[in-house]
């Protein structure tokens, strides 16, 4: 195995806590000398990657089997079977060394749900407090008028000074930032110069996980990890594939979880921890590691030959994303746009402008971002529509054929709160994308490209998917994928959520001043019909990469996995700390709350809440 610490003494070989992954709970566990935690990732640590480290890199990542897991997602004839790709970060910092670095927050209605769905403490203050201590703010360097022109006016009050990671704010902003918050407004999104107090509601321009100084990606490994590589009592495992929890019966029928078992380079070795075993896998592989276990729903398991020691049929299910599609236009040459790198010799003049910390390589296309509630984009009979639509019986019989009961219990209160929300002005529905670059589609669908042109697009998204999905295991093997149903659009208000927000996008095209600077929307071409958009809508939906919801913090009864101190049911010392805990999708990026749970999870392992 490799330790990445050194001068590790031989007495810490056996660490009280084992962590899978889980970064910022290992780091701020081991600020006091006496609790020594072991961490087991199973990709490397990419500490001098630029591909992982530069923000304006970051296409590069997805789908390179050293930094991306690449999961593939079961096809289904509505996204035209489609072989969707749910990317996740494999290495040291997770998700957060793969992910776009986008760091706005939810709503305080939202997480205020978490708490009213069975959650005691999990409520906007507690959490809040949590978002703020991950995080020490770079204001912009902007003068107040260009500030106000761009959305931005960060409120002190609502950010963390002295926490890893580093927020700023997005540095690539063309003429069109502004142009199209000034169109937004026409159509009744307003600017909200700062959405990091719980009402994300408006325009603004988008919060970075970039540290402006060093102009890199700021992340889990180099935020929390780096910083106390050489504590004594923090021991890490890279290369370390983990295969099992092991368990053993305790009191009162519960189980303790004694160690893990884990492989590396072909080898089988087993860690043992005298105290906790946490999961941070994230939303695809917790549910994963749970059931290769024998935690899970007995069913499954046993069609897999592994031994059910926990029933727990919450395990995998409830799968939730966000999902989006795009619209781009051509626009003035005079408007500055990623396009230009597709150049070679522009492309070399930007990395060498990056050496001096300058140019396009120092932040990343998205520039802004704007959250509207269903009123702004759809109509009032759409809006009772889909309330009589948020319902388990709404999406396509075959997704909750084999649903246990306790989690369609737990689904329908999901579902009572999206009844609320979708006829909610202050609830966000959906979330606006603004890239300065033509969005080339993945699945094919694309336009004639010449790097001499200039292009902008806008990609919108649902942002409390109407849909479940499940993640289990496809085999015994813990090497095998596991099957991943996303269910995209099983139920049709996602769909139609989708279309009305490319009419909007349309709308907004078309829209001054932003016209005044569109030469032509070309994705999609023409003047497409209501079909013609259901036909685009299944070709090109993608994920947006925020899977939440598979090891669900909520009741037992209502399908729960974890409690609100984050036990996994049936066991006295195995905790999930990750999104997979959030029974219910949120409106933002998920990353500020991963590092809230994180944050929150260890103090809770601390005894402090």
């Amino acid at each position: 195995m490799r330790i990445i610490s050194r001068g590790v003494p031989a007495i810490y070989r056996t660490p009280s806590l084992i962590i899978m992954a889980g970064l910022v709970v290992a780091a701020r566990l081991t600020e006091g000398p006496t609790c020594v935690v072991g961490v087991l990732e199973a990709g490397q640590y990419h500490k001098d990657d630029p591909n992982v480290n530069v923000p304006g890199f970051l296409s590069r990542n997805m789908g390179n089997p050293e930094r991306d897991w690449a999961f593939s997602v079961v096809p289904r004839e509505i996204t035209k079977n489609r072989k969707l790709v749910q990317n996740r970060g494999k290495g040291l910092g997770g998700s957060s060394s793969l992910n776009f670095m986008v760091s706005v927050r939810p709503t305080g209605k939202e997480i205020d749900a978490l708490e009213g769905l069975g959650n005691p403490g999990w409520n906007w203050e507690s959490v809040w407090k949590y978002m703020r201590k991950s995080e020490h703010l770079q204001p912009p360097d902007l003068t107040k008028e260009d500030a106000e022109s761009r959305g931005v006016a960060p409120n002190a009050a609502f950010h963390g000074t002295e926490g890893p990671i580093a927020k700023s704010f997005a540095t690539m902003m063309s003429h069109t930032h502004s142009v199209f918050m000034d169109a937004l407004e026409k159509l009744g999104v307003p600017r909200n110069p700062d959405a990091g107090g719980g009402n994300t509601i408006g325009s603004l321009l988008v919060p970075v996980s970039i540290d402006k100084g060093t102009k890199t990606r700021s992340y889990a490994a180099n935020a929390y990890y780096a910083p106390n590589a050489q504590r004594p009592n923090l021991l890490v495992f890279t290369g370390a594939h983990v295969t099992k929890i092991i368990l053993e019966p305790s009191r009162q029928g519960l189980h303790r979880a004694i160690g893990a078992e884990f492989v590396e380079n072909g080898q089988t070795h087993v860690v043992h921890s005298s105290k906790e075993v946490i999961l941070s896998c994230g939303s695809i592989q917790s549910p994963q590691v749970l059931e290769l276990s024998g935690i899970g729903n007995k069913d499954i398991l046993e069609r897999h030959g592994i031994n059910c020691v926990i029933d727990l049929p919450g395990v995998g299910e409830n799968l939730q994303d966000h999902a989006g599609v795009g619209a781009s236009a051509e626009v003035d040459m005079s408007i500055e746009t990623y396009d230009k790198l597709h150049d070679p010799a522009v492309a070399n003049e930007h990395l060498e402008l990056y050496k001096q910390k300058k140019g396009l390589f120092t932040s990343m296309p998205v520039n802004f971002t704007a959250f509207a509630p269903a009123s702004a984009f759809a109509s009032k009979e759409d809006i009772e529509k889909w309330k009589t639509l948020a319902r388990l019986e709404a999406s396509s019989p075959d997704v909750f054929a084999h649903t246990p009961e306790s989690v369609k219990r737990g689904l329908r209160k999901q579902y009572d709160l999206l009844r609320q929300w979708v006829d909610d002005p202050t609830a966000a529905m959906a979330q606006f994308f603004g890239a300065a670059m033509l969005n080339l589609s993945p699945t094919g669908l694309t336009a004639d490209f010449s790097p001499t042109k200039r292009h902008f697009s806008l990609r919108g998204l649902y942002t409390h998917p109407f849909s479940r999905g499940s993640v289990h295991i496809n085999s015994s093997s813990p090497f095998e994928q596991p099957t991943i149903k996303q269910n995209y659009l099983t139920n049709p208000v996602d769909e139609e959520i989708l279309i009305r927000l490319l009419q909007f996008c349309f709308k907004l095209y078309e829209t001054s001043p932003v016209k005044e600077v569109v030469v032509e929307r070309i994705i999609p071409p023409g003047e497409p019909t209501e079909d013609d958009l259901k036909e685009y809508v299944r070709e090109t939906v993608e994920t947006i990469w925020h899977p939440v919801g598979t090891c669900a913090m909520t009741p037992k009864d209502d399908g729960g996995v974890v409690d609100h101190k984050l036990l996994v049911y049936g066991t006295e010392n195995l905790r999930v700390i990750d999104c997979s805990i959030l029974p219910l999708e949120v409106s933002c990026n998920t990353q500020t709350l991963a590092y809230a749970i994180g944050e929150k999870g260890a103090d809770i392992l601390k005894g402090i809440v």
